[in-house]
């Protein structure tokens, strides 16, 4: 992971970082006692925020799955007692995704994919 973001600008970076990447697609991994578990592939990124309601850490939610969080397909992904988030930079210096970490130690990888080619036709 990169440089870790300081609580107080999470939610600003946050909106820019849902500006910046949105409907690139997608792979959720979720990482806890059982191991890594991928919850999707491919579903574009719709957006991420943060909410400060309902418990003193407050929680980050991820939507994928349309052009706008009003398609039939969105999922929404909620990453409670949010203990830190670190945007997820390649060797190029270009966001490849973003890293959640809980307050129990439980990791969320939100990772940036390129789309499979289709081979041309002969």
């Amino acid at each position: 992971m990169s440089d870790f973001i300081r609580r107080e600008q999470w939610k600003e970076f946050l909106n820019e970082f849902s500006k910046r990447n949105h409907l690139r697609p997608t792979r959720l991994e979720v990482m806890g006692e059982i191991g890594a578990q991928e919850e999707e592939e491919f579903l574009p990124f719709v957006g991420a925020s943060f909410e400060s309601k309902g418990s003193a850490a407050g929680s980050i939610e991820i939507i994928l799955g349309g052009e706008t969080a009003s398609d039939q397909r969105p999922i929404e992904h909620m990453v409670p007692n949010v203990a830190r988030i670190a945007p997820l930079i390649g060797p190029d210096g270009l966001e490849e995704g973003l890293g959640v970490e809980e307050k129990d130690g439980g990791k969320t990888l939100l990772i940036f994919k390129n789309l499979p080619e289709i081979p041309e036709q002969t």
